[in-house]
């Protein structure tokens, strides 16, 4: 028996073990294998190279790999296109850009072909009402600080364009400068009734290469990162991070829809994945290009990239739908008890909340 299959067989045998000891966990486990049969073949999505800000260290502009494709612009091509998608068996798409919101012709092709999916979007421009996606919205503090690492000040921008929206999940990108943001704008979120969760800035390999070699500020993609200030994380700010976001959940659990064990899971000093030892490429990465997972750059081509973001450095890699994804396919991480597992249901549920409409069959809001 392969170490694989032994690995499967082991998760196999201590789930059943769990829900043998506590059988009221069997409803939550059956919409795990659910929700895992959503993302069955879930592919990534490049809409355009345009973008209307120009957030630091961005992960489509802080590297070279969006230099690769020459965006198609015929409609007609991308209706092709999506429609082939769906004829593949793709399951569900996670659409982004550069900026998706600029190209929501396109996200209009998709939508007839590809039942489910969720848009990435920076929140300026409104998305269509008839798109039936999840919409998540990045922010990146308040609204000073918002325009400090975003070059422009689209803080209330953002929660006016889609007041009372229930597709809508604003997504906080925490790094060490901005934490003390968190509590207000979690507030203010519960005020207006938006859910929100949280990502950790995760660097592209070019924006650390620039801060090792002392780059000087462009007025691009790194405006205002140094050697001595920048949005990289340590292990003393990484669990500063963990200990105020999971009071956040605690205390919000209404806006909050961040798990606990997912929150954990993404704070330990250690990278995420393990790494290919030649290449840094992690091994056991979901957002990887495989079989059941592909990324498409804007020349509706199959990037030949080692994942899904490609610029990003797989050592410091973060970033929650990555990770969420991953997650999912690995119980194993999590099996060494029963509550290990219970969390692991936790972590499914939360790919739900974020990437699901409350509507959906699959996805019973309750």
């Amino acid at each position: 028996m392969t170490t694989a299959s032994h690995s499967l067989q082991e998760s196999k045998r201590r789930i059943n073990q769990y829900l043998n000891h506590k059988p009221a966990l069997r409803e939550r486990y059956l919409r795990s294998k659910q929700i895992r049969r959503v993302l069955r073949k879930s592919n990534n999505y490049d809409l355009t190279s345009r973008c209307n800000l120009f957030c630091e260290g961005c992960f489509y502009f802080e590297g070279d790999d969006y230099k690769q494709a020459t965006e198609v612009t015929e409609l007609e091509q991308w209706d092709l296109f999506f429609k082939q998608q769906a004829e593949a068996g793709v399951s569900f798409g996670f659409f982004a850009g550069a900026e998706p919101a600029l190209a929501q012709d396109r996200l209009m092709r998709a939508a007839q072909y590809i039942p489910r999916g969720s848009i990435h979007t920076n929140g300026t421009i409104r998305i269509r009402p008839e798109i039936p996606y999840s919409i998540q919205i990045s922010v990146w503090g308040d609204e000073d600080t918002t325009s400090h690492f975003r070059g422009g000040n689209v803080f209330w921008k953002s929660i006016r364009n889609f007041a009372n929206d229930p597709r809508v999940r604003f997504v906080f990108t925490i790094n060490p400068n901005n934490l003390a943001q968190l509590p207000g704008v979690v507030r203010i979120m519960d005020d207006y009734g938006h859910k929100i969760m949280f990502n950790y800035f995760s660097p592209t390999q070019s924006y650390l290469d620039k801060l090792v070699s002392g780059a000087s500020n462009d007025n691009g993609y790194f405006r205002i990162s140094s050697d001595a200030s920048n949005m990289l994380f340590s292990s003393d700010s990484l669990a500063r991070s963990r200990d105020v976001v999971n009071e956040l959940i605690a205390q919000f659990p209404r806006t909050v829809i961040q798990s606990q064990a997912f929150n954990n899971a993404l704070t330990t000093p250690e990278p995420l994945y393990t790494l290919d030892s030649e290449t840094g490429i992690a091994n056991n990465c979901n957002g990887r290009n495989f079989q059941w997972h592909q990324g498409y750059r804007v020349d509706l081509k199959a990037s030949d990239a080692k994942c899904c973001m490609p610029n990003v450095n797989c050592e410091q890699c973060r970033l929650y739908t990555i990770a969420l994804a991953s997650f999912i396919y690995q119980p194993e991480r999590f099996l060494e008890s029963i509550e290990g597992f219970e969390d692991w249901l936790n972590i499914c549920d939360q790919f739900a909340r974020v990437c699901l409409l409350e509507t959906d069959p699959e996805w019973p809001a309750s």
